[in-house]
């Protein structure tokens, strides 16, 4: 039925797992990564709407306007911020981010497992008592929302907004 809107979905689900991965990087061989799947999520994520509504127009166009206004004030405002932020990624360049970092202890750092533990991770040896050294892990923060908005709690969440719209218009129009 929504065989492309799902299909979008799926993408934005994707992309959120790779930002999710590259978020929790002590050490990173792309730099760029974690802007480059930002970019990707809220492209496939703006998408999943627009495909929704191209396939089942008069549905959609009856149907959505209810389910937002039954969406909290938090929700709404998620929406909107999420589609400015998509916005802003494709029309001036990029989103408003900044980041901060967050110091953990070395032996907290995730690895990829590649194996035996003892040949790949993050070691650390010292007399008993001294704290392990920290390593700083980047926090990307949404300017636009007073630099308190993380963004994978965000795309976490708009994502999810978005699969129960899905799931919402298809229990709608069996």
């Amino acid at each position: 039925m929504i065989e492309a809107t799902e299909r979008k979905l799926r993408e934005a689900q994707f992309f959120l797992r790779h930002l999710l991965a590259e978020s929790g990087k002590a050490v990173r061989n792309e730099p760029e990564a974690f802007g480059f799947y930002l970019s990707a999520l809220l492209s496939a994520a703006r998408s999943v709407t627009f495909a929704l509504q191209y396939e089942e127009k008069d549905k959609y166009d009856t149907w959505f306007p209810t389910w937002l206004q039954n969406r909290n004030t938090e929700e709404q405002a998620l929406l909107e911020f999420m589609k400015s932020q998509r916005n802003y990624e494709q029309k001036r360049g990029g989103t408003e981010v900044t980041v901060v970092w967050e110091y953990i202890p070395v032996t907290q750092v995730k690895a990829e497992t590649r194996g035996h533990p003892a040949y790949y991770g993050f070691h650390w040896f010292g007399p008993p008592g001294t704290p392990p050294p920290t390593v700083g892990i980047p926090v990307h923060l949404f300017e636009a929302s007073g630099g308190d908005r993380q963004v994978v709690a965000a795309c976490q969440r708009y994502v999810g907004l978005l699969a129960e719209l899905v799931r919402d218009f298809v229990q709608a129009h069996p």
